[in-house]
């Protein structure tokens, strides 16, 4: 269960790297907003998740339960830290390369 969490940690950064960067370099930079609802709702998902299956592991050593509870708050880290390298990563696009998008003539 503990690596599905912390695989779930690790695909929804690269969603909100992802849908973050699309939708700042196609449609401005306001539109990185959109990212923060997704990272909202990242670590809400998160947090209902961390509460389901503190549940779960009721008869688990305090050990383990502290674990499993680094493991969560890693996860929040990870998400939070996607959304910055986003906005460097589109800072960094914005400044140092020019995308240039060419469309063919019209035949006839």
């Amino acid at each position: 269960m503990i690596e599905f969490v912390i695989l779930l940690g690790v695909i929804g950064g690269w969603i909100i790297v992802a849908s973050t960067l699309f939708l700042m370099l196609a449609l401005g930079k306001t539109w990185g907003l959109a990212g923060v609802l997704l990272l909202v709702a990242a670590i809400q998902i998160n947090h209902w998740l961390k509460e389901k299956y503190m549940h779960a592991i009721v008869d688990a050593t305090p050990r383990a339960k502290a674990i499993a509870a680094h493991i969560f708050e890693m996860n929040e880290l990870i998400l939070l830290s996607s959304y910055l390298i986003s906005v460097v990563l589109y800072v960094v696009i914005q400044k140092y390369v020019e995308i240039v998008i060419k469309f063919p003539h019209a035949l006839g």
